[in-house]
């Protein structure tokens, strides 16, 4: 059942990239209830990649319904839908992987910093993506700019989320680190989730520095910064190491 409302989540969302942006309230719909049986089910909450998944989907759903009726937001709108429907597809690997023994404060203070993270985080990169792109278009092919989400909006929108999306995910770095020290000793290790992580963390705070340094410079930073932040989330469970999710 869990997986079928997933598969109806992503079903809908290929339908709207197919066709036109639809009921795509539906899918988001889809995503939290398979979040919520998986809660039920397990009987532990945000305790594993999948339901932090689920929720982030559902999430980037929402971001895309909000800017779907804005015009020349299509593109956004469109990588916002694809994103949600990748990481639900995704996320189905680790269905039923939960951790044992998190404490009440970890899941939702740790967890659900990361997770309100990796939802601004994605705006704010797939923008910075989009603004390059057209900052691109207006000195090579301007008439192809007309178009596209201006760029102006673009930068209006990446800023804002980076910075709160930053803020965020430091929140969750060091209440992990905390965390850790608690339970084994030591803030940091080489645990492939943890250095990912701190990656991530230290690539958006160069980022966030260099914020006059040159379009194509930035968005690399930005590229570097979301892959490492990706990695962490869905590859570094895969990877062993003392982390339980």
């Amino acid at each position: 059942m869990i997986a079928l409302f997933v598969g109806l989540g992503v079903l809908i969302l290929a339908g709207a990239l197919a066709f036109g942006f639809g009921a795509t309230g539906f899918a988001s719909l889809a995503f939290f209830l398979a979040f919520l049986l998986e809660g039920w089910r397990s009987g532990a909450w945000l305790a594993g990649p999948f339901q932090t998944g689920m929720l982030l989907a559902a999430g980037l759903v929402g971001f895309g319904r909000l800017y779907a009726w804005r015009p020349r937001m299509a593109a956004l709108v469109r990588a916002l839908y694809a994103a949600a429907a990748l990481v639900a597809l995704v996320s189905l690997h680790y269905l039923g992987r939960v951790a044992e023994g998190l404490s009440a404060w970890a899941l939702l203070i740790h967890g659900g910093s990361f997770l309100v993270a990796y939802a601004l985080l994605t705006v704010a990169y797939l923008a910075a993506l989009l603004g390059y792109a057209q900052h691109r278009a207006l000195k090579t092919r301007p008439w192809q700019a007309l178009g596209r989400p201006p760029l102006l909006v673009l930068a209006g929108l990446e800023l804002p989320y980076l910075r709160l999306g930053y803020l965020a995910y430091t929140l969750g770095l060091f209440t992990g680190m905390a965390w850790a020290f608690r339970v084994w000793g030591s803030p940091i290790s080489w645990d492939p989730k943890e250095a990912l992580t701190l990656l991530a963390w230290s690539l958006l705070t160069l980022r966030l520095l260099l914020a006059q340094a040159g379009p194509g410079l930035r968005v690399l930073l930005w590229t570097l910064a979301f892959w490492a932040m990706a990695a962490a989330f869905f590859a570094a469970p895969l990877l062993g190491g003392r982390h339980p999710v």
